[in-house]
């Protein structure tokens, strides 16, 4: 079954990414940034799994938000995680912004743990695309 993103929120640019980073000391991905500038949020269907992709700007489920509960306030996700999606259940899929070899790997946050755990290599294994170009 094909990857796919509806009730994205509206578009965003460049500059709205940039901000974000910014106000929060990080440097995304450029294939996140890439598929935040195709699609800003929405629900994520991947094969049966289904997600709540958080949107940068607009909408109810925003970055800015999770990252201000999780790493902030509550401190249970370290900063190198960039939390961007959310289970059914309430898990945390972040993905690594670090310098470390695991820069730009997929990690789920268990909301009942909060230890990281390797969900997948890369974002494209993640969203079961050989490129951000296919959705």
């Amino acid at each position: 079954m094909k990857t796919k993103i509806t009730k994205q929120e509206q578009s965003i640019t460049l500059s709205d990414i940039q901000q974000i980073e910014n106000q929060f000391n990080f440097k995304m991905p450029e294939n996140l940034k890439k598929l935040y500038l195709k699609y800003n949020g929405g629900i994520l269907d991947i094969g049966e799994d289904s997600y709540d992709l958080d949107s940068i700007k607009y909408g109810n489920s925003r970055m800015e938000e999770n990252i201000d509960s999780f790493q902030i306030t509550e401190e249970h996700i370290p900063r190198e995680y960039l939390p961007f999606a959310t289970t059914p259940v309430g898990h945390i899929i972040c993905i690594n912004t670090g310098s470390s070899n695991n820069n730009g790997k997929i990690y789920l946050f268990r909301y009942d743990e909060m230890n990281p755990v390797l969900y997948n290599a890369s974002l494209e294994d993640f969203l079961a695309i050989r490129s951000i170009d296919e959705l």
